[in-house]
């Protein structure tokens, strides 16, 4: 834990320090200062900004800075106390199964937002075997996205080789070269690719459920500063359901500078929100099902001494209680 903490305090004083991503808070003392770990500027973390721009944050008192950071270096920070919340669900749920002091407690969607872009001359999932699909790396939602495609259209992993080619952008070069044949890569990348000829074979929302995006916190926080989440999660809630029924507001907003939708937002904003925003949660929870495949996926790669139980993992009480108050 004392290395954990450490590694937290010196990747956050980097960020603070240095990355052109750091949303400063607002700066009144009469407000509760509050850090979040994001682990990107993507649609995922949308309501993050829309509870900050609309106010929702201030409404509940809370002055709110948002740093972007790696998705492990969220949880890091979070567990070693420099920020109290973080975006990195699927790091979460990961660190949790390790034995980590730390639970989800709101989802944003549980509808991946990847597709599966392959060359022009692929036409079906089965003619991937033997070629080589590009990944985020081994345990990455790409990767397993990548792997529940394949067993989801009978072919068997051990059948191509999945590679670990690097973020997006870096795996979409790798695409472009013809170093691999496909990927999963994530919206709005995903549009870029398409219209620059590859083709969309799968959309990985039609075969496979996975909390992305949301909040992550630690179990002592939920204990001792109760209210803080409450005020935290609402403020969250009330931007998502701003975003799911506000279509130009949020199309606006994601031409705007808060979110990274690619070079030309003006194009391609519209073509993200009909996939973003119906894939909105309501209450910010999903099914104890969806929390236990979220568990068998992560064991596959933890490996636990022991079997690890929804509540030690998730949490969205607080969610399930604020939800049902709001009109």
């Amino acid at each position: 834990m004392v290395s954990i903490r450490l590694i937290a305090i010196f990747a956050l004083g980097v960020v603070l320090g240095f990355s052109q991503y750091a949303f400063p808070a607002d700066g009144s003392a009469k407000l509760t200062v509050v850090r979040m770990g994001l682990a990107a500027r993507s649609t995922t973390s949308m309501p993050y900004f829309v509870a900050k721009e609309r106010g929702f944050f201030r409404e509940e008192g809370l002055d709110v800075e948002l740093i972007v950071m790696q998705a492990i270096q969220t949880i890091q920070a979070t567990l070693g106390n420099s920020t109290q919340f973080a975006s990195a669900t699927g790091s979460a749920v990961a660190a949790a199964v390790r034995g980590a002091d730390i639970r989800v407690i709101l989802a944003v969607t549980d509808q991946p937002s990847f597709d599966l872009i392959v060359q022009p001359n692929i036409t079906s999932v089965q003619q991937l075997k033997g070629k080589k699909i590009g990944t985020g790396g081994v345990g990455s939602l790409a990767e397993i996205l990548a792997r529940r495609i394949l067993i989801a259209n009978h072919v068997r992993p051990e059948d191509v080789a999945i590679l670990a080619t690097g973020p997006s952008h870096v795996t979409y070069t790798a695409l472009k070269a013809k170093v691999i044949d496909a990927a999963p890569l994530q919206m709005p990348l995903t549009f870029t690719a398409q219209d620059e000829g590859f083709r969309k074979l799968v959309s990985a929302a039609d075969v496979y459920r996975s909390v992305q995006g949301g909040l992550a916190t630690t179990k002592a926080m939920l204990t001792e500063q109760p209210e803080l989440v409450t005020k935290v999660v609402r403020a969250m809630l009330k931007a998502m359901r701003l975003i799911k029924t506000d279509r130009k507001y949020a199309i606006d907003f994601l031409k705007g500078p808060w979110v990274d939708i690619g070079k030309d937002p003006e194009k391609i904003a519209a073509r993200v929100y009909e996939i973003a925003g119906p894939a909105l949660l309501d209450d910010g929870a999903v099914s104890e099902e969806l929390q236990r495949q979220m568990i068998a996926d992560a064991s596959e790669r933890v490996k636990p001494k022991q079997p690890v139980l929804p509540d030690q993992v998730f949490d969205f009480s607080i969610a399930r209680k604020i939800s049902a108050t709001l009109k």
